[in-house]
């Protein structure tokens, strides 16, 4: 990314939603919905003595209010809600859900001898059965680090339905703003599909946020598998800027893979040792030569009138080029179907480095229902045959 536009992107990604179901508080204290649930009319939501009434809230016009304050990014934090069923009969949660996964929820029930009912807060159905007059404690559990939005006010909407007439949904609002004196652009580094046996670079850029002083120091802890270079890039108006330069070693297992990068950094003033702050780094590990999609269905091309199956054959090793050498099909419902092969350029000799591969039923062909196999063969000792699953409905 060119360096000219970092004073303009990285004050736009401070600006850029945390969560879907996140609204912000003003410095005033006034509240933005981020959804549709207001409490309205004269009635206080959870204080109007039907279904579950709130407990000792932190803001008595708002008991399903809960404020965590401002954590440090690294920080956890607990809060816990409690209300109580004031019907003569039980009340079943059915679901509880945290609208950001900075929040864990879990819950029980405490009834009026003393005992304690724990509740399954993943459950889909059937979270907790709540007896007359018990009370439900549904504790909290913040992770800063997940929490996508950063130096700035954050609402987490927990959401829980019940099968209680008078109180069908109840929300539970969850204040918090998560502080760092660094911001990462873009959040973390994401080099998608990679080759297992060829690895990948990828680089993230670093500012330093407000007038802390903070500065990283070095990359002070990877996985084997990763390399990794700080260095200071020219500073952008009173803000300092690194550049993260990431290798991903081969060979690599395939498949989904997260790692984190931890680089050392200072306390105030540029001094002493702080709290380390960790880039997040993830990849999926595929063949060196691979077909996607893995498997072919047919969709309506709109400049031929008919339906066509297709996909594309890579070789993604750097400088790998592959021939395809054959092409066939097999199975009921197949016969009479047309392939096709064609090469991207560059093309040396007949090999490159991706094909896309169609299936075409020729003009005119009405399709049937058809399960069958397309094989493809090539001149690739470690990657000679392919089968590849083709269906129509």
């Amino acid at each position: 990314m060119p360096r000219r536009l970092l004073p303009c992107l990285l004050p736009l990604a401070l600006l850029l939603p945390g969560c879907s179901e996140d609204a912000h508080v003003d410095h005033a204290g006034h509240e933005h919905e981020a959804s549709g649930d207001s409490h309205g009319g004269a009635e206080v939501h959870g204080q109007d003595e039907r279904g579950f009434v709130f407990l000792d809230p932190q803001h008595p016009a708002h008991p399903n209010w809960a404020d965590i304050g401002d954590l440090e990014l690294g920080d956890t934090a607990t809060t816990a809600v409690r209300m109580r069923n004031v019907e003569d009969h039980p009340i079943t949660i059915d679901t509880v859900l945290a609208g950001c996964s900075c929040t864990t929820p879990s819950i029980a029930a405490i009834t009026p001898s003393g005992e304690r009912i724990v509740g399954d807060a993943r459950a889909s159905s059937r979270v907790l059965v709540v007896p007359p007059q018990a009370v439900v404690e549904l504790v909290l559990h913040v992770d800063s680090r997940l929490s996508p939005a950063r130096n700035k006010d954050k609402l987490v909407v927990v959401r829980l339905t019940t099968d209680d007439e008078h109180d069908p949904y109840l929300s539970i609002e969850l204040r918090m703003k998560v502080t760092s004196a660094f911001q990462c652009l873009p959040a973390e580094l994401d080099l998608q599909r990679i080759p297992r046996n060829g690895g990948a670079l990828g680089r993230v850029d670093i500012a330093s946020i407000g007038d802390s002083g903070r500065r990283l120091l070095d990359v002070l802890e990877t996985s084997p598998e990763i390399g990794a270079t700080l260095a200071e890039a020219n500073a952008m108006g009173v803000s300092s800027v690194w550049s993260l330069h990431v290798t991903v070693r081969p060979p690599l297992p395939l498949g989904p893979q997260e790692r984190i990068v931890r680089l050392a950094t200072s306390h105030e003033s540029g001094v002493g040792e702080g709290r380390p702050y960790e880039i997040k780094v993830r990849w999926t590990a595929t063949e060196d030569v691979e077909v996607s999609p893995a498997r072919m269905l047919f969709l309506r091309d709109a400049t031929l009138g008919r339906e066509l199956a297709q996909t594309e054959l890579f070789a993604r090793l750097a400088g790998q080029a592959i021939a395809i050498t054959g092409a066939s099909i097999e199975g009921p419902g197949t016969e009479g179907l047309i392939v096709q092969t064609e090469p991207a350029s560059p093309v040396s000799d007949g090999r490159s480095s991706r094909w896309r591969i169609t299936v075409d039923p020729g003009a005119g062909v009405q399709l049937g229902k058809l399960e069958g196999r397309l094989i493809v063969t090539t001149d690739d000792a470690s990657y000679a045959r392919f089968e590849i699953p083709i269906a129509h409905r």
